[in-house]
């Protein structure tokens, strides 16, 4: 008799993005040598987990004026419209396409699908793996959370975003590759009144 695979990760149902102990951040070259990192804090999003995980769907929305590298000036420049563009692109959005199990790491897969940034949508992959989970801390009665790891690359020309310009000494002000790395909690209630009553949103 064959052994029994026991099912980990979130129960087929509807889960919600948890922006609060989740890190959607970004590295990007700076000044040709330097290399800068941020986050972006406002987020919202739904995984509808299907019976078949395969099967499963993600959908995400990202606030762009939510960018936050640490620097108050900076986070203003790439607000502009030199950058992001936030007033008139207010939101990153990505919608999964497909999600494609890795047979070879333990509780990983690929997850394909479709990036909006800039008003430019291109296909995106990016490994994932499910890492734990855990109760709610505040309300662990209640709510309960599956963490996810998952990375990958992007191109700020394939969307149409600007990198700043040459530099008098060469290169430009941004580099083109920006590496994406997502640290998520997944729960199994909406999270938006305890995000109000926290004053995280409005």
């Amino acid at each position: 008799m064959s052994p029994t695979t026991e099912r980990v990760g979130p129960t087929p149902g509807t889960w919600h993005l948890d922006p609060l102990h989740s890190s959607l951040i970004f590295v990007a070259r700076y000044l040709s040598f330097g290399r800068v990192q941020g986050t972006f804090g406002q987020a919202r999003g739904t995984v509808e987990v299907a019976e078949d995980p395969a099967g499963s769907t993600v959908e995400v929305t990202v606030e762009t004026s939510s960018v936050n590298t640490g620097v108050a000036a900076r986070d203003a420049h790439l607000r502009s419209s030199d950058f992001l563009d936030s007033d008139t692109y207010p939101e990153l959005h990505f919608r999964s396409t497909a999600l494609v199990p890795n047979r070879r790491k333990e509780n990983a897969f690929t997850l394909h699908g479709e990036l909006t940034v800039h008003g430019t949508t291109r296909p995106v992959s990016m490994p994932a793996q499910w890492v734990g989970e855990a109760p709610d801390l505040s309300s662990p009665d209640d709510i309960y959370g599956h963490f996810f790891s998952a990375n990958t690359q992007i191109s700020l020309s394939d969307f149409g975003v600007d990198d700043g310009g040459p530099l008098s000494w060469g290169g430009r002000l941004v580099g083109d590759t920006v590496d994406v790395v997502l640290e998520v909690r997944l729960q199994d209630t909406d999270p938006t009144d305890f995000l109000r009553e926290v004053g995280h949103i409005d």
